[in-house]
Order: C-alpha cells, then sequence, then structure tokens
C-alpha cells in the first residue's frame, strides 16, 4: 500500500472520530449521538473497510520489517510474560497477595480466553494454539468477528451468541475472560464517561487475575502524554486494576492492568473517576487538528518524566 493510500485510510478513520467528537460539543447529549452513529451503515461499513485495509495492507507490512512497532504482538507477548512465564507470580509477590493453592489459577495447560473489543478483523486468531479469542466489533469487517455494541450490551451469568440473523452477541458473561482487549478503541468513543464505561464493563467482564489491556495511538514522545497515562492509571486503580506493565511503541501507548479485586466499585466516585480517562482531542479548540492539540497539558513535571521514561518491558512496572 503507497503512503497516500495510508493516509487516505487514516483520515477516513479519524473524520468519523472527528465528527463525533463534532457533535458531542454542539450540544447534543451522547447518547444520541451513539444511536445515530450505530443506526449509520454506510460510514460503519466504510470505517470498518478502512480500518481493515489500514491495518492488514500497512501496519502488518510495518510489523514484518520493524516487529517492535505491532500493538498485537506486543499484547501476545504481555499475556505469554504473564500468564506462562511467571509475571502472574512476580505481580502477587509484589503485593504480597495471600492465595491459597485452590485460588491460584494455572494457565499452564489451557488457552487463554481472550475477549477482542473493536476487534474489526480478528488479528489475534492467528495464534489459536494460544488463544482461546471472541472477536467483537460494532460493525465488523470479516465473518470471524461478532457484531455487539460494547457500550449496550449487556453483562449477565453466560455469555449468549446468536448467529439466526448474523453474529451478535446478545450477553457477556461476568468473569469470564483471562484478557480483554482494548486496542485503538477508547479514542473511538467521543466522550470520558463512554470510556469509563468501557473499563468498568472490562473490569467487571475478567476473573481475579486477568489482564485488560490497552492500546492508545500515540505518536509523540513518551513525554508528551505522561500527565494523560497516570490519570488513567489512578483511575483504573480505583476500581483494583493495577498497572503491570507499560510501554511506549513508536505510535502507541501500551498498558497491562491486572484485576486485583481490590476494587469496590459501589464506592467510588465514576462521574469523577471517567472525567480521568480523558484524551487530548477533549480539549481541542480546533476539531480539525488532531495532533498538535497538546496545549491544554502543562509541561510534565519530574515525577511525569520518570514515569514516562520507565519504560520497563518486563512486569516490573511500579
Amino acid at each position: 500500500m503507497s503512503s497516500s493510500s495510508g493516509l487516505k485510510l487514516a483520515e477516513t478513520i479519524k473524520f468519523v472520530h472527528r465528527k463525533l467528537r463534532e457533535e458531542i460539543k454542539s450540544g447534543i447529549d451522547a447518547e444520541t449521538v451513539w444511536e445515530q452513529h450505530c443506526k449509520d451503515r454506510n460510514t460503519l461499513q466504510e470505517y470498518a473497510e478502512s480500518m481493515h485495509l489500514l491495518a492488514t495492507e500497512h501496519w502488518e507490512k510495518l510489523t514484518a520489517t520493524d516487529p517492535l512497532t505491532s500493538r498485537i504482538l506486543w499484547t501476545r507477548d504481555s499475556l505469554r510474560g504473564y500468564f506462562h512465564e511467571g509475571g502472574l507470580e512476580k505481580a502477587r509477590l509484589k503485593n504480597k497477595t495471600d492465595h491459597s493453592p485452590k485460588d491460584k489459577i494455572d494457565f499452564s495447560s489451557s488457552r487463554i480466553k481472550l475477549l477482542d473489543v473493536g476487534s474489526c478483523y480478528n488479528p489475534f486468531s492467528t495464534f489459536t494454539e494460544e488463544l482461546d479469542v471472541l472477536a467483537v466489533d460494532l460493525h465488523p469487517a470479516l465473518d470471524s468477528v461478532y457484531q455487539c455494541d460494547f457500550l449496550k450490551v449487556p453483562l449477565a451469568d453466560k455469555t449468549v451468541m446468536t448467529t439466526s440473523t448474523g453474529k451478535e452477541v446478545e450477553s457477556l458473561a461476568h468473569n469470564q475472560f483471562h484478557c480483554v482487549v482494548f486496542s485503538f478503541l477508547l479514542e473511538y468513543l467521543p466522550t470520558a464517561a463512554q470510556r469509563w464505561t468501557c473499563c468498568v464493563k472490562g473490569e467487571q467482564l475478567l476473573m481475579e487475575e486477568g489482564l485488560l489491556i490497552i492500546i492508545t495511538p500515540d505518536s509523540k514522545a513518551a513525554h508528551a502524554n505522561a500527565p494523560m497515562m497516570r490519570s488513567w492509571r489512578c483511575a483504573l486503580s480505583s476500581i483494583g486494576l493495577e498497572r503491570v506493565r507499560y510501554e511506549k511503541l513508536q505510535h502507541a501507548h501500551c498498558m497491562a492492568f491486572r484485576k486485583t479485586g481490590a476494587g469496590h466499585q459501589s464506592t467510588v466516585d465514576h462521574n469523577h473517576l471517567a472525567q480521568m480517562i480523558y484524551i487530548p482531542q477533549d480539549f481541542a479548540k480546533d476539531s480539525e487538528d488532531e495532533e498538535e492539540e497538546f496545549h491544554h497539558f502543562d509541561r510534565p513535571n519530574d515525577d511525569d518524566l520518570a514515569d514516562a521514561f520507565a519504560l520497563l518491558p518486563s512486569f516490573s512496572d511500579d
């Protein structure tokens, strides 16, 4: 794929993001904006096709020449390290978690149950020997992905999927998954409250000690958005999601959060915490400019710089 083709596809994706944010800023309530968006089949189709092509024709070729840029390989490496190579035990020792033998989860002989939200084209399907994947998306690009509006899908005692009128998810089960992945998902949503809803649901779907993987695009230097990453980390820790891995790739922040069971969602201020899951575009004066709108943030202080440059890929993040 030529660079011009890649830029055109990226602009299609960014246009949808801008449109949603502009509608929110115009005064339309978030519920209405999202409902209308979900009904716009033409836009959803164009978005899905653009994301699919951009990922498979551009990002995967980049991965072949520079594997360190791949968010998919980063996620796979994180899962291996945590579940099979001692990361989970290190996290337990670090936090002095007292687990009796019957409570310990043994992943050595089973596939990792992974929910890939906003999957589009099911990129983790190539790792079937390691992963048991349920891929869901608002408008799937491939038949292997189930249709699901993650913001609206109910959580229940069991996961229910139908194929009578297409592959759709009717409900998702609490505490079912070893891993939930939000890769380039949260920035799609136009409000911090919607992003927070996704994070809360992700925590509820995880087994205890499971991982929530969050990957968000950012081509800036690591320290440029250190305050934002600190804010996300603080909010998620309030509901028992402890960050155990963080790495800044060339074009993305990659984070792994461990469900500790220490959070008490009924006692936290969700309205306040939701506002902590912000992105730079929430404060942009000119919604057409997605790359330069970082003036909202103060210059990083010493703590922010230390946090940003402590990019250890092992499971020893402070």
